[in-house]
């Protein structure tokens, strides 16, 4: 009985944290209600991106070129995707960053978020 109900509870965590985010019209938020992602791979390719696996989920999303990297920033909200910290920089201590090349959260970076660079591992 205890391995019956044991088995349940799991099954139910695990559907809860699988759960899809809402989606509008192909279009999943993150970041922000500005800032979306293509959740399917015809507009992907029709917006010029990769659709590819990223992160350690087996689901494949859309990987785009951003138009604004190397752009100045101090805070992901200024980017189409994060805002770099310089190489070097201790989190914690305030600097200015750069717009990433593209909208690849996914791995350890250090970002920039209100000008105070910190790193972040996202899976």
């Amino acid at each position: 009985m205890i391995k019956r109900i044991a088995s349940v509870i799991l099954v139910a965590l695990l559907a809860a944290c699988s759960a899809p985010a809402e989606r509008v019209d192909g279009v999943m938020p993150i970041g922000g209600p500005d800032k979306a992602t293509i959740t399917n791979e015809t507009d992907c390719m029709r917006e010029g991106g990769q659709w590819t696996q990223l992160g350690r989920a087996p689901v494949k999303q859309c990987l785009l070129q951003t138009t604004d990297a190397g752009k100045a920033c101090i805070d992901s909200d200024q980017c189409e995707g994060q805002c770099i910290a310089p190489e070097g920089s201790v989190d914690g201590t305030q600097v200015g960053g750069k717009c990433s090349v593209d909208t690849n959260p996914f791995g350890c970076q250090q970002r920039v978020r209100d000008g105070v660079a910190s790193t972040i591992c996202v899976d």
